[in-house]
């Protein structure tokens, strides 16, 4: 039985308004002017101006053929638009023509298309029946021959898109089908056509193509799009069928212009393909149709790739589509129109094969198009789920992967197979652009990778060696999120008896730490959670059971990220609580090279300063003066956790400070490393406590002059005139285990050499700078005393476009016995006694001061100095 194809397109949208009086009756519209002809010529054509007409239309075809050969008509309706309660009835006899039942082929109604009858009749009635009171918009147009089924189809592309269905064989038609149709371009017109069977069921049928850019017969599984293969040869399309048979076809035509259209195949040597549309108009003003281009690799293993040289839109209906085939009916890759032009111009795209279908329809030709289609060994547009290899090779490949809309892709590498150091990249994308960077990855991956939208864009770059092998599928939201380089947020509730996985991924930012920070954790009975560098090793950064409510922020590299993997057992109750709630932000790497001159003023402190410091944290600061400077550091606070600490490196020599107890200041010269490290810094054991603290803060001072005098018991020392800044550290020799009841203090004084000033000298009681400074408010035959063993002398020259001082700092150790020390072991100076103030801090220097004892004379012995006390004899 023969049936017409089921072959609907979208032509283009009309509106149309009736209106009407509906007091008022219309009045019959009066048949068309070709209505009830009849036509006796060999071939002609069968017109009916039925647009609007709502009566009957009775044609008659009786061929007059010349040569006396019998006709056996043949019907090509080309343009058949009709409202569906319409028919169109054939008939082979005048007499039947009143009776519907009799027609020698089933009514023909709402065709959009054209329709083919083969009816081996002499004569023929064609009759048109419109439905009453009914306006509508229709089409009947077409042409006969007399003695064969051969018809032109350049009539057919002026009227635009036009499908062209397999041909109906009349009841009483006794031979097989053989139809031919033919297009020739008219030559003085740019319009040629582009072909495709949008339907093509052909089992026992033959359709061969001459002149086409295709071979003959068509066999294509996949509709494949074919153009005329010259501007002057005629293309012929001859279609062979069964009397008896169900095969069927569709096949569309299409104005293109000549210009830009066609099949463009890559040669043997070839790696790229142009595409340019034309920049002038037609010949007869108007503007192109449409540019239409397949373009196909002969090797089945390349996918293709296109890129915009220049896109230029002047109208707001202006399209460009790429699909992944051979043909408009093949899987869209994308679409770029004025509206969304600036992001989609810039998105990769890839084929799944060998073949890539454009069509560019502007329309002005102020647009223009310019892209180049470059073929790839590897990569390609990858549907659904599955396998994507990278094999080495020093050309970038690019994969996209696509799953449903409502689903996120989970990608997962193959451990053993994925290696990649660098230079070797894996650039991974949200989407088909440039815009979301996720991850950048190298080296051993064994992580998953997850994307935010049903999109995702892997290109490998650098793949001189390295490879990978990774599965891809689409999964619900869920649980799963991977973090982008921007600062992020994950919250996880619900989801219970299932694993869970946020991934922060590596990123390729060198110079730059990733901050893991788990907010909140309230996690019920039996849940857990790891956390591990995405490290080839598999570095545990913390393994957190129930009953753990905090855990300290922790510090990752960039370059290699950390994965969190939360396992959520059974729930008693299935409920939206909020289990973990997570936050990923990057700092610049902490430490830094500091080149430091005379008068520098710097800080170094703990990540994160004043809040507590994270773990893992592994801070390096380099400090370059020149050797004749020194380097002042003090502490301002220290406290950290078990296992961490500060070093101070120079000359190979390490110092190590832990724990909360502040150390003297450091006075050091030339090349300075400070380290801070909060992972397992001491060696004592492992940093799995999850423990920190507040962290530390190192001030810093350069000056170009000074340094530290110690081990002797008296001494000297003088700053030249002009130096910016001095700073002196005096320590004098402390007491020794043989003479317990001996505290050592200094004793100092101070020369100004010369008239200028324009400087000031601070002196601390102590070994750091957060002593107090000593006030010089003693006798002058009775200079100040320390109440230390160390002193620090920090002189500033005040204007430093003025001339200052030098001066001459003497000093000496005063040894206090047991008479001459305030009950705190305090050295106790000869001004304190009962001057009203509580110099000792125990006021032991305010008692008794009825009865005041006369200072000691002092008397030096060798390098130590001893005073003889005594109590004036009339005292009162």
């Amino acid at each position: 039985m023969w049936r017409i194809t089921a072959c609907v397109i979208l032509l283009g949208c009309s509106a149309f308004i009736f209106c009407a009086d509906e007091n008022v009756e219309e009045k019959p519209k009066p048949p068309p002017p070709d209505c009830a002809k009849n036509v006796t010529t060999a071939t002609g054509r069968v017109h009916l101006n039925v647009n609007g007409f709502t009566g009957e239309c009775v044609w008659s075809i009786k061929p007059n053929l010349t040569n006396g050969t019998a006709p056996t008509i043949s019907l090509f309706l080309h343009s058949l638009f009709l409202h569906e309660n319409d028919t169109v009835t054939l008939f082979n006899k005048e007499t039947d023509v009143a009776n519907d039942s009799l027609s020698i082929i089933k009514p023909l109604r709402a065709q959009n298309g054209s329709v083919t009858i083969v009816t081996g009749e002499k004569e023929l009635f064609i009759k048109f029946k419109g439905t009453k009171n009914v306006p509508y918009i229709r089409d009947f147009d077409g042409m006969y021959h007399g003695h064969l089924c051969t018809f032109p189809l350049k009539s057919t592309i002026e009227k635009g898109v036009q499908l062209i269905h397999s041909p109906i064989a009349a009841n009483n038609l006794k031979k097989d089908i053989d139809c031919q149709y033919t297009f020739d371009k008219d030559q003085h017109s740019r319009i040629t056509a582009a072909f495709l069977f949008r339907e093509f069921k052909m089992n026992s049928s033959e359709v061969s193509l001459a002149q086409t850019t295709i071979e003959s017969p068509y066999k294509r599984d996949v509709p494949i799009e074919f153009f005329p293969l010259s501007e002057h040869q005629s293309v012929t399309i001859d279609v062979k069928m069964p009397l008896k048979t169900n095969d069927s076809y569709c096949l569309q035509i299409r104005p293109v212009d000549f210009l830009c259209q066609g099949q463009k195949t890559f040669d043997a040597s070839g790696k790229t393909v142009t595409l340019i549309s034309p920049k002038d108009t037609l010949n007869n003003g108007t503007i192109l149709p449409e540019c239409r281009w397949v373009i196909q690799h002969p090797d089945s293993k390349q996918v293709l790739g296109i890129q915009f040289v220049k896109l230029l839109f002047d109208s707001a209906i202006d399209i460009i589509a790429i699909n992944d085939g051979p043909s408009e009916l093949s899987t869209p890759l994308v679409q770029v129109t004025a509206s969304s032009g600036n992001l989609t111009k810039y998105q990769l795209v890839r084929s799944t094969g060998p073949f890539m279908w454009v069509s560019y329809k502007p329309n002005t030709y102020a647009s223009e198009l310019s892209a180049i289609v470059q073929a790839h060994g590897q990569g390609g547009h990858f549907n659904g789920s599955g396998s994507i290899v990278m094999n080495p090779d020093p050309s970038d490949a690019v994969f996209l992967l696509e799953v449903p809309e409502n689903e996120m892709i989970l990608l997962q590498f193959d451990e053993k197979s994925s290696n990649f150091p660098a230079p070797a990249t894996l650039s991974v994308y949200d989407g088909f652009d440039k815009t979301n960077l996720l991850a950048t990855l190298h080296g051993k991956v064994w992580y998953p990778v997850i994307s935010k939208s049903s999109k995702m864009m892997l290109i490998a770059s650098k793949f001189d060696a390295g490879s990978f092998k990774a599965d891809f599928k689409g999964m619900p939201a869920s649980c799963l999120h991977m973090s982008s380089f921007t600062d992020e947020n994950y919250v996880l509730s619900g989801n219970c008896n299932k694993t869970c996985l946020w991934v922060v991924p590596p990123q390729d930012q060198p110079n730059s730490n990733l901050v893991l920070n788990l907010q909140y954790l309230n996690m019920n009975k039996k849940d857990t959670i790891k956390i591990r560098k995405l490290d080839a090793a598999q570095t545990i950064l913390g393994d957190i059971s129930t009953g753990v409510s905090h855990v300290p922020q922790m510090m990752v590299p960039a370059e290699i990220g950390a994965l969190v993997e939360i396992g959520r057992a059974a729930c008693e109750k299935e409920n939206s609580d909020i289990v973990v709630v997570g936050h990923s932000s990057y700092l610049p790497a902490c430490g830094s090279n500091l080149t430091l001159t005379p008068q520098a003023n710097f800080q170094i402190s703990s990540p994160l300063h004043p809040d507590t410091y994270p773990l893992y944290a592994k801070c390096k600061w380099q400090l370059s003066t020149a050797k004749t400077n020194l380097v002042h550091l003090a502490f301002h606070s220290l406290k950290l956790a078990p296992n961490h600490c500060v070093k101070v490196i120079q000359n190979k020599t390490e110092q190590q400070f832990v724990g909360s107890d502040l150390p003297g200041d450091l006075f050091l010269t030339g090349e300075t490393t400070v380290e801070f490290d909060s992972g397992n810094c001491t060696k004592a054991g492992g940093a799995d406590s999850l423990m920190s603290s507040e962290g530390f803060v190192l001030n810093g001072t350069v000056s170009d002059c000074g340094g530290i005098l110690s081990g002797k018991a008296s001494g000297t020392f003088t700053v030249a005139a002009n130096k910016t800044l001095c700073i002196w550290k005096v320590s004098v020799p402390e007491t020794g285990h043989d003479a317990s009841d001996v505290v050592n203090v200094i004793s100092y004084s101070v020369s100004k050499n010369g008239n200028e000033g324009n400087y000031e000298l601070d002196v601390y009681d102590g070994n750091s700078i957060r002593d107090s400074k000593i006030v010089n408010e003693s006798k002058p035959d009775q200079p100040p005393w320390s109440r230390s063993d160390n002193l620090i002398f920090v002189y500033k020259r005040i204007d430093v476009a003025k001339p200052s001082a030098s001066i001459t700092v003497k000093y000496e150790t005063i040894g206090c016995n047991s008479t001459m020390q305030c009950e705190n072991k305090v050295c106790m100076h000869p001004d304190w006694r009962c001057n009203g103030v509580n110099d000792c801090g125990d006021f032991t220097d305010e008692r008794n001061c009825n009865a005041v004892p006369l200072p000691p004379i002092v008397q030096l012995t060798g390098s130590r100095m001893r005073r003889k006390t005594y109590v004036a004899a009339n005292a009162t």
